[in-house]
């Protein structure tokens, strides 16, 4: 015996009958898809981010700098992923500056863009 009742898939429209709530595998896919694109509508950064020269300042920043700059400073070698803007670009920091980017691992990109965030929410709007 079934644990719940059968339910239709979310989609508009589609008739589809599923043992669990959500969309049927024609719809899956279309969903998340959709999700995306309505993050990165929202993402007014996103194409700076994926510009030539960005990429460009980037991995040179890489080369130059390929261990995280933070954890460096507390004696760890840690192999720097990201540049990051050290005034974030939202809170008025030069985007090529390269003297206003750092290279820091994910860990600590992390906790650096959270500390932002929180103090951004807590400033209000």
């Amino acid at each position: 015996m079934p644990l719940r009742a059968p339910t239709p898939c979310r989609h508009p429209g589609c008739g589809a009958v599923l043992n669990s709530p959500g969309y049927c595998d024609a719809h899956r896919a279309g969903q998340h898809r959709d999700y995306g694109r309505a993050r990165r509508a929202f993402d007014t950064e996103l194409g700076f981010y994926q510009s030539a020269k960005w990429r460009a300042v980037r991995a040179a920043m890489l080369r130059a700098h390929p261990v995280c700059q933070l954890c460096a400073a507390r004696g760890l070698l840690v192999p720097a992923k990201v540049v990051d803007h050290i005034v974030p670009i939202k809170d008025g920091g030069a985007r090529y500056d390269m003297s206003a980017l750092q290279c820091v691992c994910i860990k600590c990109h992390n906790a650096k863009t959270a500390r932002e965030t929180a103090s951004r929410r807590a400033a209000g709007p």
